[in-house]
């Protein structure tokens, strides 16, 4: 299940660092009742060792940014400053995580989005569309996948090497296994890049600590060839990684 909601504020515009997505994600933790932000939080769905949220957002859409930089104790950061109203989309696997997000939406007036106090204008939850064998999807926020090394650090990989394929196909098993209580041992999968972009995001953990880290990861139109089925299941939980960081959203272009 996945909604689309219009932020807006009693402000032409808000302003955002230029990496924010742990601030969106905050926002998303915050609006649900406090067992359950908790539970995503902190425990989430394991596969075995690996562990999974089953949701995913976005990035924010508006009319018109503009990338600005603001001095501040002799220290020099970027923003993005949004033309109000701005759209974010919200997707899970588990809807009971919509419903929640829906109901607390509609009853709340003043919400916090970084330093900037919003409301929800409006609330769409969007029906699931057709899916075929073969699809051609557009990122609403950039995929990622990557291999942990010996070092503890990640090797991204980018859509031309042969394993980012293979990354993202077995991150589906993963998902499509705790979705659905069924494991899949193999599948038909593949996924062209028609074209694409590289995104480099600093996804700041803990920001009073400034405790943060680089990630790669590609905006793009790609065309997916699998059972229908798979992508079905797949499409509120985003593809490759770090979803519930807000990566991996997509929306289907067309069906082939």
């Amino acid at each position: 299940m996945r909604m689309k909601i219009e932020i807006n504020s009693n402000k032409n515009f808000i302003l955002l660092p230029i990496n924010h997505k742990h601030i969106i994600q905050g926002f998303l933790y915050n609006n649900l009742p406090k067992p359950l932000s908790d539970f995503l939080h902190n425990i989430g769905f394991f596969y075995y060792k690996r562990q999974f949220k089953l949701f995913t957002f976005s990035n924010l859409y508006s009319s018109y940014f503009q990338i600005i930089t603001i001095q501040d104790n002799k220290k020099t950061d970027k923003y993005i400053k949004f033309k109000t109203p701005v759209t974010l989309y919200i997707a899970s696997g588990i809807n009971n995580f919509i419903n929640n997000w829906n109901n607390n939406f509609l009853l709340s007036d003043n919400l916090k989005l970084g330093d900037n106090t919003v409301y929800i204008e409006s609330i769409e939850v969007l029906p699931q569309p057709e899916i075929t064998n073969k699809c051609l999807i557009n990122t609403l926020s950039p995929i990622t996948v990557y291999r942990t090394l010996e070092n503890k650090k990640y090797h991204y990989y980018n859509p031309n090497d042969i394993d980012f394929n293979v990354l993202v196909k077995n991150n589906i098993k993963k998902k499509y296994a705790l979705l659905t209580n069924t494991i899949i041992n193999d599948f038909d999968f593949n996924m062209k890049n028609i074209k694409y972009k590289k995104i480099i995001t600093k996804y700041i953990k803990k920001p009073k600590i400034n405790k943060d880290f680089i990630i790669e990861a590609y905006d793009g139109i790609f065309e997916i060839e699998t059972e229908p089925e798979i992508l079905k299941t797949i499409y509120d939980v985003g593809l490759g990684a770090k979803n519930s960081q807000g990566f991996g959203m997509f929306s289907i272009i067309k069906n082939n």
